[in-house]
């Protein structure tokens, strides 16, 4: 049975991006290494929070998109989310059972990597179309 997952996690403001860029790499890998899949990882950016936490009025954002068969190991992830003093907040949700909720009620979900997908389809059909034509 596969599962949805979504990992949001907060870094402090004053981090690079190259530094929030080596922390996502870091837990993707502990993510992947029981076998889940990342579908789409998305960097917000620089985002005003809605309340100060340690002081920051800002913080950067990263959202990760998991799908797994098998067990993920979430709570060593969250483990390491919690003692990293560079991750102000973060927050794992099971997304699947909404996405189920969704279908059942004629709704289509929109998923991020959707877009990229089709994105990428049309590029790929757009190639083919060049490379017939020459």
């Amino acid at each position: 049975m596969t599962r949805t997952y979504e990992l949001v996690f907060i870094v402090e403001p004053r981090q690079s991006d190259d530094d929030v860029q080596a922390m996502t790499e870091k837990y993707l890998a502990i993510v992947t290494s029981n076998g889940a899949t990342i579908r789409y990882v998305d960097h917000w950016g620089k985002r005003k929070l809605a309340y100060p936490i340690q002081n920051y009025n800002e913080g950067k954002y990263v959202v990760v998109y998991v799908t797994a068969d098998g067990s993920v190991p979430w709570p060593d992830v969250e483990r390491l989310l919690m003692q990293d003093e560079k991750i102000l907040r973060h927050l794992v949700v099971r997304t699947d059972e909404d996405l189920k909720r969704a279908v059942r009620g004629k709704i289509q979900p929109k998923m991020p990597w959707d877009a990229e997908e089709k994105a990428q389809e049309e590029k790929a059909q757009e190639e083919k179309g060049a490379s017939d034509a020459a």
